[in-house]
């Protein structure tokens, strides 16, 4: 069997060279490149043409979220698995809808990290244990007081008028942007509200500041 061609996306170093080492240990994988920030990366891709990206979310400059939008723009083939400390369910939420394929955190083990690799290059989805244990907490306990459920209950229309708000466009700019009216912004802008729990931009920030793009 081919080995899958890997390539590794992380702001810290050593954390690069400690993937690269145990993965190309093993006879499935081959790491071809790698980068630490979100622009080298993406011309290093471009260039490499790995089958699989493992991407860190929090990334200098462009985000892995970003990122992963824009390599399945230009490259819907490869295959994208989040690899983050985050067990944050909109941050998860976020990557799978930009095109990532699977989520592992980074205190997942080597044997779970493999499995997601060879299951999302096999056209599966794969979200690790961690996540999967944090997801059942949550319905369990049901923390509606919790900043993440609240957030979690945004759709991807209302996440992306959320970034915008936070960027400072008005309603009657963020209708121009997404190309709806303005009154339909102004709903979205009162469902958002509404799920969150806030009744100013200042609070709204607050809460999202921590969870989108963390």
């Amino acid at each position: 069997m081919k080995k899958i061609r890997l390539f590794l996306v992380d702001d810290h170093r050593m954390m690069i060279d400690m993937w690269a080492a145990l993965l190309n240990a093993d006879p499935n994988f081959e790491v071809v490149g790698s980068g630490l920030d979100g622009e080298s990366a993406f011309e290093s891709i471009k260039e490499t043409l790995p089958q699989v990206v493992l991407m860190d979310i929090t990334l200098p400059g462009m985000s892995g979220i970003e990122l992963t939008k824009l390599i399945k723009e230009k490259n819907p083939s490869i295959k994208i698995l989040g690899v983050s400390m985050h067990t944050n369910i909109l941050l998860i939420k976020q990557m799978l809808i930009n095109g990532a394929s699977g989520y592992v955190s980074k205190t997942s083990s080597f044997e779970e990290m493999s499995m997601a690799i060879l299951a999302i290059q096999n056209g599966q989805r794969f979200i690790c244990k961690d996540v999967k244990d944090y997801i059942t907490n949550q319905v369990i306990s049901e923390e509606d007081g919790d900043p993440a459920f609240k957030i979690n209950q945004l759709t991807k229309r209302e996440l992306e008028i959320v970034n915008m708000i936070k960027d400072g466009y008005s309603s009657k700019e963020i209708a121009e942007k997404l190309f709806i009216s303005k009154r339909t912004v102004e709903v979205h802008r009162y469902n958002i509200f509404r799920k969150l729990d806030v009744n100013n931009i200042t609070s709204l920030i607050k809460i999202t500041n921590k969870n989108i793009y963390s």
